[in-house]
């Protein structure tokens, strides 16, 4: 991220992803070169004898090699957590809180630790105790590398992720500005939460970024915690940078056909995994998956079976199945139920209210070596996106990497996506290192070129593009509405302020364009009647119309525009806001919404954009249409289209639905009572009557005030192209001064 608006707090700090206190669960001592002369280090590997190091596979090295690795710089990044918006003294408050928190959870998962190395075959942890680790587990998740670079940018334009409309939305709402403001924002909720309370997951969802809120709770309440060790001595798990991100389960990516990369379109979380050591493992397992104890009761068995089908079977298929579904995991037991005869049931005196009092006893599930290998196969299959893979022996390693490279059981490598290359360069380096470690075994794996996607598949996946795009496009419209000085003009800016959002354009597009197909169709049906009952069914039609979301009608006369000036759709929609002409139903969204009912802004955007696409087709140009018609058939001609477009389809001022304007018009009306209409001279056209007259006359003396009625909520660029909407086209004004 680019921009410092802060200097930096001091010299650059290595600040970890991964704690230190987990990682020193994988280190030993180092045993290397003895330094020469007293506090100086090893020139070599900068290493002092004795100090905690890693065995570390470094796969950015050429070639890959084993390296040790001093615990305190491994799985970390220079001012990872700085938060430059904030003075000097502040910018590591990310850093402090997680250290705060590392050091209050460290004793449980030293506990935990403890108990196990004892020989123990389970541990028992408080209620608080079980929530800290849940709440540390989705900090490990939040904290990493992937949403690290998920949200580290200057400003929301950047951010790439699917749920950027949403992220933008979310930051334009709270006034963030940018996206690695809600990551600070979300680690510093999240920290601050307190399980124990009776709302906390209402208080979370109010005060944090809902998508990564849902996030936690899914993590937090819709998957239980077991812990696993390896039953068989020679076998280890490993740990990547990315080991607390990854999951098991299914997922599906498609083509983007307009950019051509793959994009995730779905995935289910079967299992996600928190290595804490190189013998001990917390899996998280989905509420998805059978627990027999539970399931014994028909009903949630029923309703179980249900959200599997809705989240797995209808997305993926029936035979979709978790890699891991046969783990030998159960959910923690308690102190305050038991099970009898295969069902859980509350103990005497509990009522399923949550207790601090409350006991929960993990068991150390032993799992075989098979298991071990399938759970280190996710972090290897993920490991393309990481600089170092840890583990503990070296020959437990070698092992589990062949299982991994040749086992014919192991799951097809996805080549064809984006990272496809990256992927393959991991497996040759593994390969390779595989190899030097002395392996004979041969690597076995599969490059398989990218689907041709269905033409259906091709369509879904570019109306998903332009969704997105349409997201984009709309939110750098409402960017631009509250930032720029002056109001901005066109039509995506009249959509939004009538309450369109991206999620509504296409579905108010394609209402609009079923919209102009009825309206053809009745003319086409009652072609042959009398013309006033033609007119009649027209204008019922309209009514029904102007009873519809304001962005609808707004598309509509769009539409009729498109239609009868011979615009080309498409090019019509995707020309620049300041090459595109202004047009008057938009000006009049823009600035009277919220100013008038839905159906009277309707009614005056149709009337307006009527009246200017007549007057478009009209030969009449400018200001001759104030001129008198001669008496002629092309005077009678025009004289048809003045009293249509002066005052047949606009009606009276004083009813145009705006309540400033309408009580202006009568105003004017009042004085012109006061003054005598027949003592009026000037006014064009001397064959009008005088209601026409009176009408006439209103609209020319409440011209010039009109801006000082409305100058108060309307910005005065907007306010002077709304004059001109109003008296040049919605209510045709002569040209001249006020008589009176």
């Amino acid at each position: 991220m680019a921009s410092q608006a802060h200097a930096a707090a001091s010299r650059p700090e290595y600040q970890h992803f991964v704690p230190q206190f987990m990682l020193r669960n994988f280190a030993h001592k180092y045993t290397g070169a003895q330094r020469t002369k007293k506090g100086k280090k090893n020139k070599e590997n900068n290493l002092f004898r004795g100090e905690l190091v890693v065995n570390s596979v470094n796969l950015e090295a050429d070639p890959v090699a084993i390296e040790e690795t001093k615990v305190t710089r491994i799985f970390g990044q220079y001012d990872m957590y700085q938060d430059t918006a904030l003075p000097a003294s502040e910018q590591r408050q990310i850093e402090t809180m997680l250290g705060k928190l590392e050091n209050h959870t460290s004793t449980i998962f030293r506990k935990i630790v403890k108990a196990f190395e004892a020989g123990q075959p389970n541990v028992w942890l408080t209620r608080d105790e079980r929530n800290s680790i849940r709440k540390f587990l989705f900090i490990l998740k939040y904290r990493g590398m992937t949403f690290h670079q998920r949200f580290y940018y200057d400003n929301a334009d950047e951010y790439v992720a699917n749920d950027k409309s949403r992220l933008q939305t979310y930051m334009e709402a709270n006034n963030f500005k940018r996206p690695v403001d809600v990551w600070f924002h979300g680690l510093k909720t999240i920290m601050n939460l307190k399980m124990d309370k009776e709302n906390w997951k209402q208080e979370l969802v109010e005060n944090m970024y809902r998508d990564d809120a849902m996030w936690f709770l899914m993590h937090s309440e819709m998957m239980y915690m077991a812990i696993c060790t390896p039953s068989e001595p020679g076998a280890e798990f490993i740990l990547t940078g990315n080991s607390y991100n990854v999951f098991e389960g299914p997922n599906t990516f498609s083509q983007n056909p307009v950019t051509g990369k793959f994009e995730e379109t779905g995935w289910t979380n079967f299992h996600e995994f928190a290595p804490v050591s190189p013998k001990l493992m917390i899996v998280l397992r989905s509420n998805l998956l059978p627990i027999p104890e539970e399931d014994s009761d028909p009903e949630i068995r029923a309703w179980r079976e249900g959200q599997l089908k809705e989240a797995v079977d209808n997305w993926y298929g029936a035979s979709q199945q978790s890699a891991l579904a046969d783990l030998p995991i159960n959910k923690a037991r308690n102190n305050y139920s038991q099970v009898i005869n295969g069902r859980v049931q509350q103990l005497p005196g509990e009522d399923g209210t949550p207790l601090k009092t409350h006991k929960f006893c993990f068991s150390f599930f032993p799992v075989g070596t098979e298991h071990v290998n399938k759970i280190n196969h996710i972090f290897f299959d993920n490991a393309h996106s990481c600089a170092n893979i840890i583990f503990g022996s070296q020959e437990s390693f070698l092992q589990t990497l062949e299982w991994y490279m040749t086992s014919p059981s192991k799951l097809v490598q996805a080549l064809a996506s984006d990272s496809g290359e990256a992927r393959h360069k991991l497996l040759v380096n593994l390969t390779a290192l595989m190899k030097s470690l002395g392996s004979t075994k041969e690597p076995a794996w599969t490059e398989s070129a990218a689907e041709t996607m269905t033409k259906f598949d091709e369509l879904k996946a570019l109306q998903t593009s332009l969704q997105k795009g349409m997201a984009d496009w709309m939110f750098s419209a409402k960017k631009e509405l509250k930032e720029s000085p002056q109001a901005p003009q066109g039509l995506r800016f009249a959509y939004i302020l009538l309450g369109g959002t991206h999620e509504t354009f296409f579905e108010d597009m394609n209402h609009a364009e079923l919209m102009l197909k009825r309206r053809i169709k009745i003319d086409v049906r009652s072609k042959g009647q009398p013309e006033d009952v033609r007119g009649q069914i027209r204008d019922q039609l309209i009514e029904e119309y102007l009873r519809y979301p304001s962005t609808r009608v707004l598309f509509f006369v769009k539409r009729v525009r498109m239609m009868v000036l011979g615009h080309n759709d498409e090019e019509y929609f995707k020309r620049p806001t300041e090459t595109r002409p202004v047009e008057p139903e938009d000006i009049i969204a823009q600035a009277l919404h919220g100013k008038m009912t839905m159906e009277k802004i309707n009614l005056l955007m149709y009337k307006t954009a009527m009246n200017d696409i007549d007057r478009a087709t009209d030969p009449i140009p400018g200001n001759n249409i104030w001129e008198t018609p001669t008496p002629s058939l092309e005077g009678a001609l025009r004289l048809r289209m003045i009293r249509k477009f002066v005052f047949g389809l606009p009606g009276l001022l004083k009813e145009c639905g705006v309540p400033e304007v309408e009580r202006l018009a009568l105003a004017q009306e009042e004085r012109i009572r006061q003054h005598g209409l027949g003592r009026v001279k000037g006014l064009p056209y001397p064959f009008l009557h005088d209601d026409q007259k009176m009408e006439l006359l209103t609209r020319v003396m409440a011209r010039p005030k009109f801006q000082a009625a409305l100058s108060d909520s309307i910005d005065a660029g907007l306010l002077r192209d709304l004059e001109d909407a109003i008296f040049k086209t919605a209510y045709p004004t002569p040209p001249i001064n006020p008589p009176i």
